[in-house]
């Protein structure tokens, strides 16, 4: 059984499955358990949404079919009158409410819907069928055309013409159509309960008032009871609470006992007509052996004065008591609780602003419930499953048998998810999904760790002027944590196995909205973060295309919630090439990688002055020198200092040796540019010097280095090697690709890599040295930060803002800060200025010098030095610098 091929049947559901762990395969049922093939017992609480109601393999069903057996009943005899279908009409026209009574038996409910449709048309020679909004009718095309949600109907250009749909419960809009639209409408089709639409149960009156409506218009009223019939609410049908009695009754779903798979259609004396009779027939209508299944249901059903029905009510009270209870426990966790006999649902709140960006993301992904179901599957053993029409409300359906007992252990493991909610311990919802099924021992309370979502205050009549969106993901492990708190439990291999599985879910979703950001000028956006579920290993390991084509995806859901422009937070530049995959799109796009630069020299700089460092002495290093970030920090370095050190990657010797060597010439040229202009700091200082000494040289070598210098083909390293060389000077730039070898010879470092693995570790780093570390992931390891405590390391690219904003966990950051790249974003969005920026490898530092600009026009500014988790004060600093002394000095007498 294992070895079949799992995907055969549908490989879209397949997938869902696989990724949620819900893959099981059963070989076994009795009563309310399955057995899957590995010998597991679960208890199954769906009754296959209805269609199961005594549980599997009934004994009493098998009687029957082994009396037909027996008999030798002709299952298909049509023309003919087959004797068992004919027994079943008989019996459906004696329970059904009012005068129902001709029967067109099918296969399944969609059938009987479709029935209905073409009953109700040729009867009464009008087209439309109204519906309600949220309802579910079936996916044939005419059943689906009923269904009232528009992304079952899109993909099969649904709905058909000749429908329409109201809302539920609204008695006056029924009204308003009725009236104005009763000369062309032939049916009304309502749900007792609204099934798949969440447990949405009929208003008191709603049904009675909606019948009174269709026989005063002359319209069919047409009850869907597919789902709620037989039993189901506590009643034989749902409609006989209210006394109602519809022209057209369709039914399904129980009537087959969980065995065979039966219909009908059943209509009163003056609906039929000739024509519905003489054109509708089904091949497989009528079959004696289903029908011989279905007349034992209702016999047991109707057994003992319907005892069985009765039970069902009880045994429904005792359900929606006990989830009630819940739901008043846990109040932030749980919305509602509503339903009918043993059709009940409970809605879980919204998770938009839960304080997780993972959780938020399953809920907008309508995937939320699907994790709880595989939750109470793999670490329970009980088997629940969500609502078609309602992703935050889980089914809680189960065998019309079902025992208090069970009903007890189904309840006391929705107070573990309902605890496990209401104190945001999302993680524990995780474990099984990374191989640990354990039934959570302890519930930590993380609410005083979780964070709201907090907007700018706007006065009255103030609104967004102007949107935006951001697209995230985490790149590293501890992203996870900070994001959310109840992550901290996980070890870092734990966290690993975690991303590898969310990258199984591949499609972005918001995870953040963000009502409103007002800058210092009183100009104010609103904007969203979106998210891709994936790690930096992950996101890095993505083929180049299907990257682009995820990262597209996200902005085209920015574009379509109105953003004027879509930044890319992390690595997602780095895998769309700078962002040059994803422009386009009719979104104005940025990496937001020139203001991560402008604040991490700042931060940079700043951190080397409180640790002493004389910049025009010292040595800087970039790391991930050849990328964009590390680009426009090298030549912003070049400004403050002469002697500079670009690393490269180890992994790519020869291309990364050529563009180490192309900045190169760029930094020289730089200079250059600088000099002529008059500003000698850094860099131009050491040409200036240079152009002097070749100046004083008599010979004809010296005139040609100077004229090269100052030519058009501009500085090569070699040629600045040369020059040096004949000078008996040190060139002021190095390159490498031996962080180990050489980046202890550097005073000041920006670290800027790609790296999806850490880069810098303890041994690597010279005493008082000063890192800003601005790579997403993290570059520097997190050993640097517990054992070298005479080494300043500053997480850079973070930015001050006018307000004390938070995006919900907000990237882990206090209020009223966060990254740089994201405050690119958010400023062009300020300004209105929708132009693709920061596009590519090569930044632009005119655009830096803008983006400054804009920053102190809207009231941001570096938001002061942070070291590890915490931000570093002055004090913090000068312990720092005196660990470095101390340890200069050990080193001097050893």
């Amino acid at each position: 059984m294992l070895s079949l091929q799992r995907d055969l049947l549908n490989p879209t559901l397949a997938d869902i499955l696989e990724i949620f762990k819900l893959d099981k395969i059963y070989t076994k049922g009795k009563g309310s358990y399955l057995w899957d093939s590995d010998g597991i017992r679960y208890l199954d609480f769906i009754a296959q949404y209805g269609a199961v109601p005594f549980g599997y393999n009934p004994d009493f069903i098998w009687e029957r079919l082994n009396e037909v057996r027996a008999k030798a009943v002709p299952s298909l005899v049509q023309p003919s009158l087959p004797c068992e279908a004919l027994k079943l009409a008989n019996m459906l026209a004696d329970c059904t409410p009012g005068d129902l009574k001709y029967c067109s038996f099918c296969q399944s409910g969609a059938e009987a819907v479709e029935a209905a449709i073409k009953l109700a048309r040729s009867t009464t020679g009008k087209e439309l069928i109204v519906s309600t909004e949220n309802s579910f009718h079936g996916k044939t095309l005419g059943a689906l055309s009923a269904t009232g949600k528009d992304s079952y109907q899109k993909p099969f250009r649904a709905p058909s013409p000749g429908f329409m749909r109201i809302p539920y419960n609204d008695i006056d809009e029924l009204h308003r159509v009725l009236k104005a639209e009763n000369d062309n409408i032939a049916a009304f089709i309502v749900e007792p309960i609204q099934g798949e639409g969440g447990i949405i149960a009929a208003q008191p009156g709603y049904l009675a008032a909606a019948q009174e409506l269709c026989n005063k218009y002359d319209v069919l009223f047409i009850v869907d009871e597919i789902q709620t019939g037989l039993g189901r609410t506590g009643a034989l049908f749902a409609c006989e609470h209210e006394s109602v009695e519809p022209d057209i009754m369709v039914l399904a779903k129980a009537l087959g006992g969980g065995i065979l798979p039966i219909g009908v259609c059943i209509s009163s004396p003056r609906v039929w007509n000739d024509d519905f009779g003489t054109l509708h027939s089904s091949t497989f209508a009528n079959n004696n052996v289903s029908c011989a299944v279905g007349a034992a249901v209702l016999e047991k059903l109707k057994e003992n004065e319907q005892e069985l029905v009765k039970e069902v009510a009880r045994k429904g009270d005792y359900l929606l008591k006990r989830i009630s209870r819940l739901a008043a426990a846990y109040p932030d966790a749980v919305k509602e609780v509503r339903g009918k006999g043993l059709m009940l649902g409970i809605e879980f709140h919204d998770l938009a602003d839960c304080g997780s960006y993972n959780m938020a993301f399953l809920a907008d992904q309508g995937a939320f419930t699907i994790l709880l179901a595989g939750f109470l599957l793999n670490v329970y053993n009980i088997r629940l499953a969500p609502y078609l029409n309602n992703s935050m409300t889980l089914r809680l359906e189960p065998t019309l048998t079902i025992s208090y007992e069970e009903i007890d252990a189904v309840v006391s493991a929705l107070e573990d998810v309902c605890k496990i909610l209401e104190y945001r311990d999302y993680a524990k919802m995780y474990r099984y999904l990374i191989g640990d099924a354990s039934k959570p021992s302890k519930v930590t309370d993380f609410r005083p760790l979780s964070r709201k979502i907090k907007s700018s205050s706007l006065r009255k009549g103030e609104k967004p002027e102007r949107k935006f969106a951001f697209v995230i993901h985490y790149p590293a492990p501890e992203d996870v944590v900070m994001n959310n708190p109840s992550f901290v439990s996980y070890k870092r291999d734990e966290l690993y196995s975690f991303l590898e599985w969310e990258s199984s879910t591949s499609d972005p979703a918001v995870v953040c909205h963000m009502p409103a950001i007002k800058s210092k000028n009183n100009a104010i956006i609103e904007g969203w973060l979106i998210g891709v579920p994936f790690g930096g290993r992950e996101i890095m390991n993505l083929p180049r295309k299907k990257a682009a084509e995820i990262i597209g995806k996200a902005v085209d859901i920015g574009r379509e919630l109105g953003a004027g422009i879509v930044g890319l937070g992390a690595l997602t530049s780095v895998v769309t090439r700078g962002g040059r995959s994803v422009t386009g799109r009719d979104v104005a796009i940025t990496s937001g990688n020139s203001y991560t630069t402008l604040i991490a020299m700042e931060a940079l700089f700043l951190g080397a002055k409180k640790m002493q460092i004389n910049l025009t002495r010292a040595r800087g290093g970039v790391v991930g020198a050849t990328g964009s970030i590390g680009r426009a920090c090298a030549l912003i370095l070049s400004e403050k200092m002469n002697r500079i050190t670009l690393f490269g990657n180890p992994r790519h010797i020869n291309s990364s040796r050529n563009r180490l060597n192309s900045l190169a010439r760029d930094i020289f040229g730089y200079a250059r540019q600088r000099m002529q202009n008059g500003k000698l700091e850094g860099m131009s200082t050491w040409l200036s010097e240079v152009v002097g000494m070749l100046d004083k040289c008599r010979n004809s070598k010296g005139k040609t280095y100077l004229e090269k210098i100052m030519g058009t083909e501009g500085i090569s390293l070699d040629l600045a090697n040369e020059i040096c060389a004949y000078l008996g000077i040190n060139c002021p730039i190095e390159t490498s690709i031996d962080i180990a070898e050489d980046l202890s010879g550097c005073d000041v470092i920006v670290a800027a890599s790609n790296s999806p693995e850490y880069l810098i570790y303890p041994g690597h780093l010279r005493s008082g040295a000063v890192v800003c570390d601005v790579a997403r992931p993290a570059d520097v390891a997190p050993e640097v930060y517990e054992n070298r405590k005479d080494v300043l390391v500053l997480e850079g690219g973070l930015v001050q803002y006018p307000d004390d904003i938070c995006f919900g966990p907000n990237l882990g950051y206090r209020d009223g800060v966060n990254l740089a790249c994201l405050t690119e974003t958010i400023l062009l969005a300020l300004e209105g200025d929708f132009t693709d920026y920061s596009i590519g490898n090569k930044l632009s530092l005119e655009t830096v010098q803008y983006l400054r600009e804009l920053a102190q026009k809207h009231g941001f500014k570096l938001a002061g030095l942070k070291m590890g988790s915490k931000e570093i004060s002055d004090e913090d600093i000068k312990i720092i610098y005196e660990n470095s002394l101390n340890y200069c000095k050990m080193a001097e007498n050893m």
